[in-house]
């Protein structure tokens, strides 16, 4: 069994002059997976080729606008042609995110077969399995900042065939929810944010934790263009392999 993930999009908070907001697509067979739904998902999933109707499931890490801001663009284009035994499951992180969401959509005057989607409050507990992998919510602090705090989460992804895949999400500053799974059990590749954490500090604590690779994801502006170098050389003291994420970029595994 072999599997693909392609950073559709890899920006920070805002899209940038070479990256677009978050979406992560995983392939595995004749299935895919997407974390977040930063705008221009639909757009970028096209454009790379995948075909919709794979679509198994999508999970949404947090509330902010470059973390889910195509999805109802997405929702769009999975209903507007269907094909025989279609379905996808959308996990968020409250009922009033769906709700929201829906609310949104259907001002948009878009309807859909109830076989075609179903949507999810996602819980801290494993959210999602088929013949593939099992996915389990891994919650952080992210979003404590916020007036109203509200959930946020990363993911683990365990496939049948042995390999787990991290997704941290993005992060609180001082690095304190980093995925305490990533650091107590075997991690084959690790998706990890690289803006609201720092770097400079914590690369010290990543290189004891047991990751095969890491993928630095979520890239601030310090780490675009010529910042891209400093990021690697500073990834250079890690014991693994590392890579810094682009749109587009693929990682088989």
């Amino acid at each position: 069994m072999h599997g693909k993930i392609i950073t559709l999009g890899t920006s920070h908070g805002d899209p940038t002059y070479s990256r677009f907001n978050s979406s992560t697509l995983i392939q595995l067979e004749n299935k895919s997976y997407l974390v977040d739904a930063g705008a221009p998902v639909n757009a970028l999933i096209t454009r790379y080729g995948a075909v919709l109707a794979e679509l198994r499931a999508v999970f949404i890490t947090h509330m902010h606008d470059d973390h889910v801001g195509g999805l109802p663009g997405l929702i769009k284009s999975l209903v507007k042609y269907p094909v025989s035994g279609q379905h996808t499951e959308i996990f968020l992180p409250s009922q009033a995110a769906i709700d929201g969401l829906l609310g949104w959509i259907k001002v948009q005057h878009r309807t859909w077969k109830p076989e075609l989607l179903t949507f999810n409050v996602t819980s801290p507990d494993m959210i999602f399995s088929d013949s593939n992998l099992k996915v389990t919510a891994i919650p952080t602090r992210h979003m404590e900042n916020e007036a109203t705090v509200e959930e946020s989460f990363g993911y683990c992804f365990d496939f049948v065939h042995g390999f787990r895949l991290i997704y941290t999400g993005d992060l609180k500053n001082d690095f304190s929810d980093f995925p305490q799974i990533a650091v107590e059990e075997n991690c084959d590749i690790c998706i990890c944010e690289s803006t609201h954490i720092d770097l400079m500090r914590d690369i010290k604590m990543l290189s004891n934790y047991p990751i095969s690779k890491i993928i630095f994801n979520h890239v601030a502006d310090r780490w675009h263009g010529e910042g891209e170098k400093e990021l690697l050389k500073l990834c250079s003291s890690l014991p693994y392999e590392y890579a810094v994420a682009h749109d587009g970029d693929e990682f088989n595994f």
